[in-house]
């Protein structure tokens, strides 16, 4: 099979989220048996900027009345797997992908409008073929739409379009005058199908013109069909709900890994997990902070936003930080919930610490080091932090939404099964009492130890991930002899 993905980010190349895992990891993966391509733009990365790219096409497209000059450079990064980046310096030579300090970029329509067209020219000038062309959230969601116009290459109309909806919350919905600047018929610019509330919105072509809708978990793929939960696109994604499944993403354990972390102060596995409060010991000493490491370290590793829950852990703390215990924030984001933190530190300094910014390292050396990971968000549509925790024996303690409720086990103490603790609901009191309850487990070491090790022998990888997929490209394209 000959599978291309389209993406606005992939990792190594470029990141901002778990997108770039599913975009980079899950090819490079597929590519020991099939044969894959990936293309994104060409940011200005430190890693695009050290491959050895070959420029193998360059043309120009009209966009409105505007002549954008597109170049397409190649990378074969092994035996199975090319990368391709479409090259334009005023779009995406800067600093960040969608936006800085001030926002999105104010011409996120034109960069990504752009992209795609580059896509599909690219496509049909060197007369690609490919089985499936899996594209990922709005900034690719126009491809399956441009595969299914009459003057698509006949090539590109035979390949099967898969969309991913990794988070509902960002459509891509611009002013609907630019409508015009896409050149496409007229008709498409109603309710049924692009507009939205008098505007443009690329995900709708997505979930509309594909062959398949996927999201990253299966319980976020029914979640969207709810109206709490739907962004707007709860009626639209009810009525293509018979193409609608989900996948939870894999881990790459060569990167989260507590056995061969170079991050750690001290490698640990399932075998050795009592080697594990080594770290939380360097991480103290490290923090300056004089605590007991007897005592349970709760952690948090997020994006300081809304849909992280942040409301309900504000409400929280200040009735947590009153048990025996210390807790640590990283991470940035909106300042209103920032400040909140910063006073929250500042009222409890003695178990609350706040590391207000971005580490990756950091994060690695608090899962190694914590107890338990807390998770409160309001919805979640896979969800990575989890199953790292997991992986490094820390407990997580979750609301059960999305990826959340997929990946993490209830813990049963009479049978000893289970990787985690789960809450419903959004208040303090939905979560306090779960989480006093596995403070009290924690005191109870051979029923730690077993739940411990009961996550930590879960295998979430991206190879046993990409058999899911590989069923479903198989399905949609009719080759395990099913699919009508």
């Amino acid at each position: 099979m000959n599978i291309l993905f389209a993406a606005s980010e992939a990792v190594p190349f470029a990141k901002t989220g778990g997108l770039a895992d599913v975009a980079g990891v899950l090819p490079q993966v597929m590519a020991a048996n099939e044969t894959v391509s990936l293309i994104i733009p060409e940011y200005n990365t430190e890693t695009i900027r050290g491959l050895k790219l070959k420029i193998i096409d360059s043309f120009t497209l009209a966009i409105g009345s505007r002549s954008v000059q597109a170049v397409i450079k190649k990378a074969d990064i092994s035996p199975r797997f090319t990368a391709f980046f479409v090259a334009q310096e005023a779009f995406f030579a800067r600093e960040f992908l969608y936006g800085d300090s001030s926002g999105d970029y104010a011409d996120n329509f034109l960069r990504f409008f752009f992209f795609q067209k580059a896509v599909v020219e690219f496509i049909r000038r060197r007369k690609l073929s490919f089985d499936i062309i899996h594209c990922h959230d709005w900034q690719t969601a126009l491809l399956p739409l441009f595969a299914k116009l009459p003057s698509a290459p006949p090539f590109l109309q035979k390949s099967k379009m898969v969309f991913s909806i990794h988070n509902l919350g960002y459509q891509g919905i611009f002013d609907g005058n630019l409508f015009q600047e896409t050149g496409l018929p007229g008709h498409l610019f109603s309710p049924e199908n692009l507009e939205f509330y008098g505007k443009l919105n690329f995900m709708k072509a997505g979930i509309i013109f594909s062959d398949w809708l996927l999201t990253v978990s299966p319980t976020y793929a029914r979640e969207i069909l709810r109206a709490e939960n739907g962004f707007g696109l709860d009626g639209l994604l009810n009525k293509f709900s018979f193409k609608l499944s989900g996948i939870l993403n894999g881990v790459d354990y060569g990167l989260w890994n507590p056995e061969t972390d170079p991050f750690i102060d001290h490698p640990y596995s399932w075998r050795n997990p009592e080697t594990k409060s080594m770290n939380k010991q360097a991480l103290y000493r490290e923090l300056g902070i004089a605590k007991n490491t007897r005592l349970p370290l709760l952690i948090m590793i997020a994006r300081i936003s809304e849909q992280k829950g942040m409301r309900l852990l504000l409400e929280l703390l200040p009735v947590l930080l009153k048990e025996k215990l210390h807790f640590i924030f990283l991470g940035q984001g909106d300042s209103f919930w920032t400040e909140k933190l910063h006073g929250t530190a500042a009222q409890f300094p003695e178990n609350f610490t706040f590391l207000n910014r971005f580490d990756e390292k950091m994060a690695h050396r608090l899962e190694a080091a914590a107890d338990m990971f807390f998770m409160p968000s309001l919805y979640e549509p896979c969800g990575l932090n989890q199953l790292y925790s997991m992986k490094y024996g820390t407990v997580p303690v979750v609301r059960a939404t999305g990826g959340l409720e997929d990946s993490v086990t209830e813990f049963d103490t009479a049978s000893g099964g289970g990787s985690g603790f789960k809450f419903s609901g959004h208040q303090a009191a939905d979560a306090a009492p779960v989480i006093r309850e596995a403070i009290r487990l924690y005191q109870d070491q051979n029923l730690w130890l077993r739940l411990q090790q009961n996550g930590m022998r879960l295998d979430f990888s991206w190879e046993k991930v990409v058999g899911e997929y590989n069923k479903l490209y198989n399905k949609i394209t009719g080759e395990d002899g099913n699919h009508g």
